[in-house]
C-alpha cells in the first residue's frame, strides 16, 4: 500500500440523513464537464454513494456499474476473484487493513470496469464492532483515476446511520476534489511526465488459476493523446506489485507488445526477468515470494528435428549431402534427409515436407522408427530427433541447390561401404556415412515400427498424434 496517498480528515458532524442529490451535486457536475465516468465499490456506506450519484439528473452520462462488498470473504462472485486477506490481529491493524483494501480494490476495479474513476470505501459504522479496541465508527476511502487520493476518518460515536451518511459525503467530496484537480493539472502532468498520485491505463491485469496475475500492456497506448511515459508505467507497475503482494499473489506474467518496448526497462528495474520474445511481443515474469524458488515454467527449450528413411521399390534408401552442414566436421557426408519441425507440425508432415522440398521425392508414412534426445544444441536447447520411415511414391530426384549438393538412392551395401573406417575416425567426412546414421538406417530397415494414430485434442486444437509400439509378434 502507498500510504503517502492517504490523509486523515475530520468527521463532518453537521451531516444528517436527508436528500441524496445535494451530496453528489459537485462530483456529478465535474464528471459531466470532464465527460468521465465513475464506478463505486462501497461497504460501510451500503450503496449510499452510488445512490447519491444516481439521484442527480443525467446520472447515466457519468455513472456505471458498481457493488456493495460488505463482506470481502463473500464478494468473490462480484469481484471476479477471492481478494480476502488474513484476519488482522487487533483494532489498529484492522483500521490499517481498510486503507490497503480500498487502494487495491479501487485500482483493480477501475481497470476491470473501464471507468475513468473508481471510488472504494470500507470501514465500520457501529453499533457494535469486531474488535474490543474499536468503539466508534471509521472508514477508509480511496479514489483511483487520472490522479489518486485517499482519506481516513474516525467518527466520535457509533451511531450507525449518521456515520453512513457522513462517510458518503466525504467520499463524494473526495471524488469531486480529484476530478477538479485532474482537470486542472492533467495537461501539465502529461507534458512533464506526471508525478505522484497519477493512474494511467497502461495495462490490464487478470488473476490466473495458479495464484498469480497475467498482465497485458495495450498496444494502443502509444496512440493515445496522453500516452504514458516509461516513468509513468514504472510507477503504475510498482503500485500494482504492491497490491498483488498484499493479496498474496506469487507469479506475475507481463506481456509487452513491441510497440511499447520502452516499458521493458522499468519492468526489469522492478525485478522482472525475460521469459521469451516472439515477433510482436516480449514476455516477462516476476516471482514475488522471497526465499522460495520460482516454479514458473520455462519457455520451450527443446527443438524437434525429424529425419526420414525413405525407401523406394528397390529397397534403396534416399541419402543426401547438405550444402552447408551444421558443423564443419560433418561437411560432405552422406546423411538422411530431414529438418526442424515447424510449430503445429506432426513428425510425418515435417519429414514429408523436408524430403519433398530438398529432393522432390514424395513419400508415404510407414511408421516411426526411433527417438534420440540430446542436449547442448543451438541457443542452449535440447534436441529431440525423430526418425520416420517413408515409402517413396516415385524414384525421380530433383534437388534444391540452395539446400543440397547431391542426393542419391543408395543400396544397403553401398551405404555400408561408405561407413567411416572406425568409431574414432577424425578425418574428412566427404562421401562417408557416420556410425549413427548407419545404425538408424539398420533400425529402420530391420526393426519394428511405431505406429501413429490420431486422438482428440483436449485443448480443442487440431487432433493429437499418439505413437505406440506394435504388439509383440505382430507383423511389420
Amino acid at each position: 500500500m502507498d500510504a503517502s496517498l492517504f490523509r486523515r480528515v475530520e468527521f463532518p458532524a453537521d451531516v444528517q440523513p436527508g436528500p441524496l442529490a445535494p451530496l453528489a451535486a459537485a462530483a456529478a457536475e465535474r464528471l459531466r464537464a470532464a465527460k468521465q465516468k465513475v464506478t463505486v465499490f462501497e461497504a460501510t456506506t451500503a450503496g449510499l454513494i452510488q445512490a447519491a450519484l444516481q439521484a442527480v439528473p443525467g446520472a447515466s452520462s457519468y455513472t456505471t456499474c458498481g457493488a456493495v462488498t460488505y463482506s470481502t470473504s463473500q464478494a468473490s462472485a462480484l469481484l471476479g476473484a477471492d481478494l480476502s486477506a488474513p484476519r488482522p490481529a487487533d483494532g489498529e491493524a484492522y483500521r490499517q487493513s481498510k486503507s490497503a483494501w480500498t487502494q487495491m480494490l479501487a485500482r483493480r476495479m477501475r481497470k476491470a470496469i473501464g471507468a475513468t474513476w473508481c471510488v472504494c470505501e470500507s470501514g465500520a459504522c457501529g453499533l457494535t464492532f469486531n474488535y474490543p479496541d474499536v468503539s466508534s465508527g471509521f472508514t477508509s476511502i480511496f479514489v483511483s483515476g487520472p490522479i489518486e487520493r485517499g482519506i481516513t476518518v474516525e467518527s466520535p460515536h457509533n451511531k450507525r446511520e449518521e456515520n453512513m451518511w457522513a462517510f458518503t459525503k466525504l467520499a463524494l467530496d473526495l471524488l469531486a476534489e480529484c476530478v477538479a484537480e485532474a482537470s486542472a493539472l492533467l495537461p501539465a502532468a502529461d507534458s512533464a511526465g506526471a508525478g505522484a498520485g497519477e493512474a494511467t491505463e497502461t495495462f490490464a491485469a487478470l488473476d490466473d488459476r495458479y495464484g498469480g496475475v497475467e498482465v497485458a500492456v495495450s498496444a494502443d497506448t502509444l496512440a493515445s493523446p496522453s500516452a504514458p511515459s516509461s516513468a509513468q508505467f514504472g510507477r503504475e507497475l510498482a503500485r500494482a506489485l504492491e497490491d498483488w503482494r498484499a493479496r498474496g499473489k506469487q507469479g506475475v506474467w507481463l506481456k509487452v507488445p513491441d510497440s511499447q518496448a520502452h516499458f521493458v526497462g522499468p519492468a526489469i528495474a522492478l525485478g522482472f526477468q525475460f521469459h521469451h520474445a516472439l515477433p510482436g511481443y516480449v514476455q516477462l515474469t516476476r516471482w514475488m515470494p522471497e526465499g522460495l524458488p520460482s516454479p514458473l515454467p520455462n519457455y520451450g527449450f527443446t527443438q524437434i528435428g525429424v529425419g526420414g528413411v525413405v525407401v523406394n521399390t528397390k529397397g534403396e534408401v534416399l541419402m543426401v549431402k547438405e550444402r552447408v552442414s551444421p558443423l564443419p566436421m560433418f561437411q560432405g557426408q552422406w546423411k538422411l534427409p530431414g529438418g526442424l519441425a515447424d510449430p503445429g507440425e506432426d513428425f510425418a508432415a515435417t519429414v514429408a515436407r523436408e524430403v519433398r522440398e530438398e529432393t522432390g521425392v514424395v513419400g508415404t508414412l510407414e511408421g516411426l522408427v526411433s527417438l534420440r534426445h540430446s542436449h547442448g544444441f543451438r541457443f542452449g536447447q535440447g534436441d529431440i530427433y525423430v526418425l520416420v520411415r517413408l515409402r517413396a511414391d516415385a524414384d525421380i530426384i530433383k534437388i534444391d541447390p540452395h539446400e543440397l549438393l547431391d542426393a542419391q538412392w543408395m543400396s544397403r551395401e553401398n551405404i555400408q561401404a561408405a561407413l567411416v573406417p572406425s568409431a574414432d575416425y577424425k578425418g574428412s567426412m566427404e562421401g562417408l556415412v557416420s556410425p549413427n546414421n548407419w545404425k538408424m538406417i539398420c533400425n529402420a530397415l530391420d526393426g519394428s515400427l511405431i505406429e501413429g494414430t490420431t486422438m482428440p485434442n483436449s485443448r480443442g486444437g487440431p487432433p493429437s498424434m499418439l505413437y505406440t509400439a506394435r504388439e509383440m509378434g505382430e507383423a511389420t
